[in-house]
This record gives structure tokens, C-alpha cells and sequence, in this order.
């Protein structure tokens, strides 16, 4: 099996859907035509005046796994062309993941904390064999498309914003659901001893982490509620 990468960013403008449900919509796409979803993962660049972004700046992988080469998931390129939004500047990155080299990997992680050009981005891609396109307006979303990629192969940043089952969660599981969906539990030290027993409530929101490659999600106790909650709350939710 081959494991692919497809990294997106700058789909949106200030009025439209975020570039997050557009990476949800590929990864259904994806398996729809016979690729297996491992996932899609955000990723959080500067919010620095000297970058161009439309509202949070980041970016999201896609992660599939195919019986096919590469040229399998070109479809992705015309897919997110026809479907950013006006006026957005898209760049989409599409790799396997054995052929990420420790250079994208460096570069990545350069993007989450200072900023790198479309030029350094391009530059990379094209010594690594690694297919990326701007789609339009000034391709300013190539460095967040590479970047994710590059994050997702480094496995030690972002979140999970879907995995198959995720967003489906009711609102109390116990710990064999999460590990159906090969979600591994990271308690947070207090005085409660984790139990298989115990129950969780998801708060409506699951957001695992991406760490050592695999979704964690880290929990503490609720002894008002006498359950699991996780640490990582939509800013919506109060508890």
C-alpha cells in the first residue's frame, strides 16, 4: 500500500466555508474512488502581519493509503481549482510520504513559527520529486500546502480535524470506541486511576492530537461530572 499526502491551503476568502471543510470534502472524495482516509490533520501557521492569510492561516493533509501510485490522487489539483473560493489564492502539495526528506520536514517546520516565500517553497518541491501548483490569484497557499505535507510526515503537529467516525462521536463513549478508531488515550496526571470502565463525554468536539504519527487525544478528570473529558475544548463550549 502507498500512503499519500495531499496538502491544501488558502481556499477561502473573508465570506466562504474555511479551507478545512473543503480538505474534509477531499478526503470523502478520496474514498470515494477507492483510496482508504487515514485522516485530515490542521495545521497552524503565524498569524503575522507579513503574511498574507484570510482568517486563522492554516493549512490541512490529507492522508490516504492506495494500491495505485501517486498519479491516483492527481485528481485533487482540478478538485480544489473548482471548488476555492473567488478571489482565494490556492496552492495544492501532493506526495507519497516515503519520499519526504528531512528538508521539507525542516522547512515546515520554519513556516509554523517565521515566514518562508512561494520561491523556497517551489525550490524544495522540485528537488524532492514532490508535485506542487498554485492554483490561482498569487499561489500564496503553495508554502501552507508544502508546509502541512511536511507536518503531517513529521507527525508531531496539528490536529485531527476528521477521522472516518469522528465528527459521527455521541456524546458519551467509552475507552473501546476510541481505540476502534485508533485513537489513543493520553490521561492527564491527577488522582483518578483510568479505568476501561470510565466514561468519556466528547463535549460534542474531538479533536486528537497528531503525535509519534497517531491521534491522541489527551483527557482529564471531571470529578464534577465523574467522567473524561478532553483538554482541547471548541472555544465555544464551557464546562
Amino acid at each position: 500500500m502507498t500512503t499519500i499526502l495531499i496538502g491544501i491551503d488558502d481556499t477561502d476568502n473573508a465570506h466562504s466555508r474555511g479551507t478545512g471543510r473543503l480538505a474534509r470534502l477531499l478526503s470523502a472524495e478520496c474514498e470515494k474512488r477507492d483510496m482508504r482516509p487515514l485522516g485530515v490533520t490542521r495545521h497552524q501557521f503565524p498569524t503575522d502581519p507579513a503574511i498574507p492569510y484570510t482568517s486563522h492561516n492554516s493549512g490541512a493533509c490529507i492522508a490516504v493509503e492506495t494500491n495505485d501510485n501517486i498519479e491516483r490522487a492527481h485528481f485533487a489539483f482540478d478538485y480544489v481549482a473548482q471548488r476555492a473560493a473567488e478571489g482565494a489564492d490556492p496552492g495544492v502539495c501532493i506526495a507519497q510520504a516515503d519520499v519526504i526528506e528531512e528538508n521539507i520536514v525542516e522547512f515546515a517546520k520554519a513556516a509554523t513559527n517565521r515566514v518562508v516565500t512561494i520561491q523556497d517553497a517551489f525550490s524544495l518541491a522540485g528537488e524532492d520529486s514532490i508535485e506542487l501548483r498554485g492554483l490561482g490569484g498569487t499561489s500564496q497557499g503553495v508554502i501552507g500546502a508544502l508546509a502541512s505535507v511536511g507536518l503531517r510526515a513529521y507527525g508531531n503537529d496539528g490536529r485531527y480535524i476528521d477521522l472516518p467516525g469522528l465528527r459521527e462521536l455521541p456524546s458519551f463513549v467509552d475507552i473501546h470506541c476510541f481505540r476502534r478508531m485508533g485513537i489513543t488515550i493520553q490521561y492527564k496526571t491527577n488522582n483518578h486511576k483510568a479505568s476501561d470502565d470510565d466514561v468519556f463525554n466528547t463535549l460534542g468536539w474531538v479533536r486528537p492530537r497528531l503525535i509519534n504519527s497517531k491521534p491522541v487525544l489527551i483527557v482529564e478528570w471531571s470529578e464534577k461530572n465523574n467522567v473524561w473529558i478532553p483538554i482541547d475544548k471548541s472555544r465555544k463550549h464551557k464546562i
